[in-house]
């Protein structure tokens, strides 16, 4: 029976991290360094990455370009990493590419998925790659495909163990990677008092080379170059044209440095028709309920989720998890008067946050199980936030209901 590459992976353990590069760098070249076949962008950032680079890998598709996107982690399959022109990769393919690297037993996890789809992409030969830094910006695997183009998302206070508890360390560590770019473009996410601490004084604000204004309804008004559009807004909450205006900025980049046609408006527009990227304020329909669902999974992004409350209709209750790491008690101060009933649940993770600190952080709040049966005991509406361990989980038991 065939070996599938969840289970060749599954003995490297996904929250291994190793700050540095030097052994995946060692290996990457006894391999014939094939992260360098192709250009690739990179997008770093504390949130808003995986978003940033979907929008961004739409429009090059929408530009005629074949296209790699690697990001991380996934929700439910773990294809879901690694796509080719805007498709998760073949399970087959994945695995096979997995396996070149089982010689190298000592890579981590991230290590291992990153080191196959730069194989992948190799062997498809993709005009270029949108990679999503997994953490950090100066020993992150993704920094080995030496990247033309970088754009930062923003700056925020996750992985203080290992970036640095001051917004200043997280961005000297983060603007490593625009240093080592030749072409860098900063996100409107980024506070201007630390923009000098990035490193790299060649930046430019996506805000000097695209403007976006959310007209409300889902609409939002584009312009570049003389060029003007309106798109449907592709990622719901208002901090979406944040990442839509970097993501736009890196393809006028991407068009100035050869890799792609000068970015058409109508062609921005078909880009943004279908796209879809769940877990990021998605509603999906689970055991016949509609529930809202956002992975929220710090302290930034609960806050960009409570402003969503705000402006809604109607009160959400809410089901809530997230990992030992997360300022759970500061999570929680925020989310917990916009919502109106809580549920907790563990998670079924090595990192898993105590179910006695989350019930302990919303005072009050009933405790299930597992998601599963978190989902059981919440009365609609349904807000299913604090991880994308918890939204996989929902969209995992979706599937298999359906």
């Amino acid at each position: 029976m065939p070996v599938d590459a969840a289970v060749r992976l599954s003995s490297r353990p996904a929250g291994r991290i190793r700050p540095r590069l030097d052994e995946l760098r060692q290996v990457l070249a006894e391999r014939g360094n094939p992260q360098l076949d192709f250009p690739s962008i990179l997008v770093v950032g504390t949130n808003g990455k995986g978003s940033t680079a979907a929008m961004l890998d739409a429009v090059l598709r929408s530009h005629g370009l074949s296209t790699g996107l690697f990001t991380s982690p996934h929700l439910v399959r773990v294809e879901e990493r690694v796509q080719l022109n805007g498709a998760p990769v073949d399970g087959v393919v994945l695995e096979s590419a997995v396996e070149e690297f089982d010689e190298y037993p000592d890579l981590t996890y991230f290590e291992t998925m990153t080191a196959a789809a730069f194989t992948i992409f190799s062997d498809a030969r993709i005009a270029v790659a949108v990679l999503e830094a997994g953490m950090g910006g100066s020993w992150d695997a993704t920094r080995l495909a030496e990247s033309s183009i970088a754009g930062l998302t923003n700056i925020g206070s996750d992985h203080a163990g290992w970036l640095g508890a001051e917004p200043v360390e997280v961005a000297r560590e983060k603007g490593r990677a625009l240093a080592a770019a030749e072409v860098a473009v900063i996100g409107a996410g980024v506070d201007v008092d630390l923009v000098a601490e990035l490193g790299a004084p060649a930046a430019r604000r996506a805000r000097s080379l695209v403007r976006c204004s959310d007209l409300g309804e889902g609409r939002v008004a584009m312009s570049w170059d003389g060029r003007e559009t309106t798109v449907r807004m592709p990622l719901s909450g208002a901090f979406q044209c944040d990442n839509l205006e970097l993501a736009l900025a890196l393809a006028l980049e991407a068009a100035n440095a050869g890799l792609m046609p000068a970015v058409d408006p109508s062609l921005v527009q078909t880009a943004f028709e279908k796209l879809s990227w769940p877990g990021r304020l998605s509603i999906h329909r689970l055991d016949g309920r509609e529930v809202l669902m956002d992975c929220a999974h710090n302290l930034e992004a609960a806050k960009a989720l409570a402003e969503h409350l705000d402006g809604l209709d109607c009160r959400y209750n809410l089901l809530f998890s997230c990992l030992d790491d997360k300022p759970v008690e500061a999570m929680a101060e925020v989310l917990k008067d916009r919502v109106g009933d809580v549920v907790v649940c563990p998670l079924d993770d090595d990192r898993a946050m105590p179910v006695e600190r989350l019930a302990a952080a919303f005072a009050g709040a009933e405790v299930a199980e597992d998601p599963q049966s978190g989902l059981d005991r919440v009365k609609d509406p349904v807000l299913a936030a604090g991880s994308i361990r918890l939204v996989g989980a929902l969209l995992k038991f979706a599937e298999a209901a359906r």
